[in-house]
């Protein structure tokens, strides 16, 4: 059987990475989702929460931070693996 061997540095790094992938998605999705009930609230004329408003607002800026640093993330690193090479 083949050793699997992971420093430490990659170890923390992928588990950021799986974190903000994972943040992204959440946030993203939330988001979607209120925006239709949202949508089906406004059609059935039902008072709506104002936090169902505003979130798909918040939650959509969000996702893309999550996104971006995820990309920044994975960058810094890609660069530190090739300089180790």
């Amino acid at each position: 059987m083949a050793k699997e061997t992971q420093t430490s540095n990659k170890s923390a790094g992928s588990r950021l990475e799986n974190i903000l992938a994972f943040m992204a998605v959440g946030l993203i999705g939330t988001s979607i989702v209120v925006m239709v009930v949202t949508l089906l609230l406004a059609l059935s004329s039902t008072s709506l929460l104002p936090i169902l408003v505003f979130y798909p607002q918040i939650g959509l800026i969000a996702g893309a931070a999550c996104i971006i640093a995820l990309l920044i993330v994975s960058l810094r690193r890609r660069a530190r693996e090739n300089a180790a090479k």
